[in-house]
């Protein structure tokens, strides 16, 4: 089950990936495999739909793509095997007892360990060097463990400089995202924003991006979904490990493996992309020690 429409080319991406992955492992599509696929909708309720759909399907394991989408199945199923293609805070969220032992129905892959946070305030201001006030964006429903695990690294990274000023920015729906950038941007300048990972504001990348650069605030964000679609820069954990972690880990449990002892995985390599232009649009110059780390620069 999928959190962007599935005709989207980063999904179609994905689900080749896996398919190949799993071919790898002996388990081909119409012949042992069925592999069916699921958009989650666009609201809270086509979402849960989706969900009740698919663990009415009865399938022997349901691969879903973030931490809203792994909510609303564990609400339904506390025994069908679950695999998250990401979840922000598995611990945090309920998903699982501890990275190591999950203990329950669920385990799978995340882009983003929370130390990152530390990682995303050090990238945002070696770009905007002017940033003062860190407005952290996320939504407290989708994101509830949020204040427990990275805003709370974020606070205590911010607390080693003296400059730096942090706090919350929630946007609850759509329709608010607008409205509280542009109330965190009109408390002065000096501001910038780190987007916490959030399967909320990645279904309105480019509204996000689109408000971020309209009230010339530097962001950074959690996947190169935002940059892509024009936000400044993204930090996240590389993609390509979290298709052959859920093609390997679909492989044990198809083969009698127990999910309650299948641990977490965090990436372990980074993807740091750039957007040029929006740098450019802000008044800012990507620094030589930037772009000799960046994964891509896109423009």
């Amino acid at each position: 089950m999928s959190s962007l429409p599935l005709d989207t080319p980063i999904v179609q991406a994905r689900l080749q990936e896996i398919r190949q992955r799993l071919a790898e492992r002996g388990w081909i599509e119409g012949q042992n495999l069925r592999l069916g696929t699921r958009f989650s909708g666009s609201s809270e309720a086509e979402l849960a739909q989706a969900a009740a759909e698919l663990v009415r399907e009865n399938p022997d394991i349901i691969i879903v793509s973030s931490s809203a989408e792994t909510a609303a199945v564990l609400a339904l199923t506390r025994t069908m095997p679950v695999l998250f293609g990401t979840a922000s805070d598995p611990v945090g969220s309920g998903f699982v007892r501890s990275l190591e032992r999950p203990d329950g129905n669920a385990t799978g892959f995340s882009n983003n360990d929370p130390v990152m946070a530390d990682k995303w305030l050090e990238l945002l201001t070696e770009i905007a060097p002017e940033t003062r006030r860190v407005g952290v964006v996320f939504n407290p429903r989708t994101t509830p463990a949020a204040g427990e695990t990275y805003l709370a690294r974020l606070r205590r990274a911010a607390a080693a400089d003296a400059r730096l000023s942090l706090g919350p920015v929630a946007v609850m729906d759509a329709n608010g995202i607008e409205g509280a950038i542009a109330e965190f941007a009109g408390q002065g300048s000096g501001g910038g924003l780190v987007f916490l990972p959030d399967s909320f504001t990645f279904r309105h990348a480019a509204q996000c991006a689109k408000a971020s650069a309209r009230y010339r605030l530097p962001a950074i964000y959690p996947f190169d979904t935002f940059t892509r679609q024009g936000g400044l820069m993204s930090y996240t954990g590389g993609r390509d490990e979290a298709s052959d972690l859920i093609a390997s880990y679909s492989d044990l449990i198809l083969r009698g493996a127990n999910v309650a002892e299948l641990p977490v995985q965090f990436s372990r390599s980074f993807e740091l992309v750039i957007n040029e232009m929006a740098a450019a649009s802000l008044g800012l110059s990507v620094p030589l020690s930037l772009r000799i780390r960046a994964t891509r620069i896109v423009s």
